[in-house]
Formats: structure tokens, C-alpha cells, sequence
């Protein structure tokens, strides 16, 4: 896999992994679960703005709609359900082992909430930060051995948010594997949507754990 497939997978990874798992509703959603068009729910972008992205030394690299389908069942019935999350992803370059790659990413995923007769079916607003961890890293084969080394508190979109600290061991670029610091947000809720924050780079580099909280607190979610 090429340096920048790489870097697109371990981006993409967080977003796809955090997806919305099925959930079987309750008799007081069967008015929702009836008919024959899919439900359909979407989040709002989530993002950093500009001029944080000038402080830290991030870039945006694109922010992507991802749409996921799953389905409901109850009392028989089965209803479509499809969800559009929002990804924001950004990248910044270092010196790592003497090789210049863009070594440390940032993720925003925003997801929504998908509220149905007052009850709340997307299980990200629950998962544990590694839980959350845990899901970005399946689906990313250059990065393995997930350690956890503490939590803090950061502040997410006006609300103190607890951040996992993790360690793993990643290859960002060809012939190049190093250990590397992943920042994890639980989901902060921001309107009709949940949002989740990434951040990692080489553990080389410690450094950028400052960008990386700063970037977490400067997220700004667009309400439509």
C-alpha cells in the first residue's frame, strides 16, 4: 500500500468504523418502522476552522458526506434506515526517522443522533473512548497494539468532554512503523448529532498533543 493510501485508509478508518450499528426498536416506534421509503437522517458538518488550522500547522484534506444503511425491526416489520454522516479530515507533515510523511491526523465525525419516538438508536453517543478506539483500528491492517495510558478532559463543543489517551504502533509510511499517540473524544452531542474527535501522530513527536487538544476545542459544528 502506497504512503498516501495509507494515510487515507487510517483517516477514513475513523469515520467508517464509528458507524452506526443496527438496534431493534421498540412497539413505540412502529408508526416510524411503517411504509416503504427508507427514514433518512443526516448529520451536519462538524469542522476546525481556518484559522486554527493556521496555529497548528493542520491542513484540511476533505471533508466527505458517508452514508451508511441499516435496518430496524419490530413486531415484524422492517424498515430501512439510511444515515449520512459527515467526516472532516485534516493532516499534518513532519520529520519522522529522518523521512518526511504526513505523519498526524485529525477527525472530525460528526453522526446523527437518530431519534425515533423519543429514544436515541445510534450507539456511538454510549461507546467508551476505547471502545471508540477500538473501532477506528479494525479496519486499518498498518496499525496494531492498542494501549491505553490515561484519560483527560477537554473541552468539545462547549461541554467537558473525556478524551482516552492510547499508544499503538502504526506504519505511516513505506518502511516506516512507529509508535504513535491516538487522542479519542467520547460524543459530545451538538444538536441532532453526535460528534467525535481523533487525533493522532508519533509519539516522537509529543509535541503535538497541544495542536491536537486545540484542535479539539476549536470544533464547530454547523447546525443547518
Amino acid at each position: 500500500m502506497s504512503r498516501e493510501a495509507r494515510r487515507r485508509e487510517l483517516i477514513r478508518a475513523a469515520g467508517g468504523a464509528l458507524a452506526l450499528g443496527s438496534a431493534t426498536a421498540t412497539s413505540g416506534c412502529l408508526g416510524a418502522i411503517t411504509g416503504s421509503k427508507p427514514l433518512t437522517f443526516s448529520a451536519n458538518v462538524a469542522s476546525v476552522p481556518q484559522s486554527t488550522l493556521e496555529s497548528t500547522g493542520f491542513s484540511k484534506y476533505k471533508i466527505d458526506p458517508l452514508v451508511l444503511t441499516r435496518e430496524f425491526t419490530v413486531a415484524g416489520q422492517t424498515r430501512e434506515v439510511e444515515v449520512t454522516n459527515q467526516l472532516a479530515q485534516y493532516d499534518k507533515a513532519a520529520e519522522v526517522l529522518g523521512q518526511r510523511v504526513r505523519a498526524s491526523m485529525f477527525v472530525a465525525l460528526s453522526t446523527p443522533a437518530v431519534e425515533i419516538a423519543g429514544q436515541t438508536f445510534n450507539p456511538v453517543g454510549e461507546l467508551s473512548t476505547r471502545d471508540l478506539a477500538r473501532r477506528m483500528l479494525t479496519r486499518y491492517d498498518g496499525i496494531s497494539g492498542l494501549q491505553s495510558t490515561g484519560e483527560e478532559t477537554v473541552s468539545i463543543l462547549g461541554t467537558d468532554t473525556t478524551v482516552g489517551l492510547f499508544t499503538a504502533d502504526a506504519t505511516i509510511a513505506e518502511g516506516v512503523t512507529t509508535e504513535v499517540t491516538i487522542h479519542v473524544s467520547e460524543a459530545a452531542r451538538a444538536g441532532a448529532d453526535f460528534v467525535v474527535t481523533v487525533g493522532a501522530y508519533p509519539s516522537l513527536l509529543s509535541g503535538q498533543g497541544d495542536d491536537v487538544r486545540t484542535m479539539m476545542r476549536a470544533v464547530t459544528h454547523n447546525e443547518g
